[in-house]
């Protein structure tokens, strides 16, 4: 009988990412899906609440660890996790080994097929120096090494290509899915939209929080809407963002809300009910948020950069993330032309839906298979 396939999928904390949403999802689809193919799937003590309603098959062997290897304490744990992945590989050293984010690559073992969600670090290196070595040299050594390599966009793909002189067959691409809302469409054509404007993702410079923040001062005075940010944030950038509300906008106190982290209940609440998702990032891999917006109608306005055009096809306003006036000309624009908004909607339900966890799973266990019989 196949050695079981084992999965790393340790990424999981107790805030969840994009790269978590990513892994969780997968894993769930994996655990209901029909296969001969069995799994051994690695966890860390801190994403209980997360899978907890996950029923796993007789195929699906889960195994908990220790918790200093989750992603919820950032460098540290990004470093013990890789540590930890390497252990692994010496431990099922028969085995065919997926890792689910570029973080916990193989350095030793062949047998192994690695998700590249972005190369971030290698791209903007000023901003991400601790990790800039291991995506310069470590990185490339293994996926040289790896079977097979995985990322969700044609963009990645062809920075992979670039960056690490990979043959170009070992890279798939494979997108990512988005939740399959049941009242999408009823939504769509009854939305009572609320007046505030969306904004979730991390509280990093990369996500241009501060870029969005000036656009909203240039509009603040001719809508009425809140701004209402989510997303987890280290204590500097909150103290930032309070800084930059206070005295470099002027806004006053209440129309911006920070409400951290969310669940996913409310997250799902927030989208059904904004009248505008605004993700003006610097760069990203895939990009989430702006598919889960479009799921739930909610148009939205996003960056014309990386990976954004790719996923977001005709669906979405298109805007330059370094230009503050492009991004509050594009929210205003949205937020007043009643035709634009209702096209905008429709095309992002119609985009939205054509992203699938099922066929998303189905894809990658085609690629576990080939690795298999290889």
């Amino acid at each position: 009988m196949t050695e079981p396939i084992v999965i790393n999928a340790t990424n999981l904390g107790k805030y969840i990412d994009g790269l978590g949403v990513y892994t969780l999802n997968l894993i769930r689809e994996l655990s209901q899906m029909q296969t001969d193919l069995r799994f051994i799937i690695y966890v860390n003590k801190n994403c209980r609440e997360h899978i907890r309603d996950i029923r796993f098959s007789e195929r699906c062997e889960l195994r908990w660890v220790s918790s200093c290897v989750s992603p919820d304490y950032r460098f540290r744990g990004h470093f013990m996790r890789l540590l930890f992945s390497n252990i692994l590989s010496l431990k099922h050293k028969r085995s065919l080994i997926f890792v689910s984010t570029q973080l916990e690559a193989l350095f030793f073992h062949k047998n192994q097929i690695v998700t590249i969600h972005d190369i971030i670090p290698l791209l903007f290196k000023s901003s991400h120096r601790k990790q800039y070595l291991y995506y310069k040299y470590l990185l490339g050594f293994a996926l040289r090494k790896a079977k097979s390599v995985i990322t969700p966009s044609q963009h990645t793909k062809d920075l992979l290509l670039k960056h690490y002189q990979l043959n170009e067959a070992q890279v798939r691409v494979i997108h990512n899915g988005v939740r399959q809302s049941l009242q999408a469409a009823v939504e769509m054509k009854k939305r009572s939209d609320e007046k505030y404007i969306l904004f979730t993702g991390r509280l990093v410079g990369m996500k241009n929080f501060e870029g969005l923040l000036r656009a909203f001062c240039l509009i603040k005075n001719e809508v009425p809407h809140t701004l209402i940010m989510t997303g987890h944030g280290t204590r500097r950038m909150k103290r930032r963002l309070q800084s930059l509300c206070r005295e470099g906008c002027g806004i006053d106190e209440g129309r911006v809300v920070y409400r951290g982290h969310v669940s996913s209940e409310e997250m799902e609440e927030l989208l059904d009910k904004a009248s505008l998702l605004v993700f003006p990032s610097f760069y990203e891999g895939f990009g989430f948020p702006p598919l889960e917006g479009m799921m739930h109608g909610c148009p939205v306005v996003v960056s014309n950069v990386s990976s954004l055009p790719e996923v977001c096809a005709d669906a979405a306003l298109y805007v330059d993330p370094y230009d503050v006036q492009s991004i509050a000309g594009a929210m205003r624009t949205m937020l007043t032309d009643a035709h634009l908004r209702q096209l905008m909607i429709v095309r992002g339900v119609e985009r939205a839906q054509g992203f699938r966890w099922d066929v998303s799973a189905r894809l990658h266990v085609e690629a576990f298979s080939e690795a298999l019989h290889a």
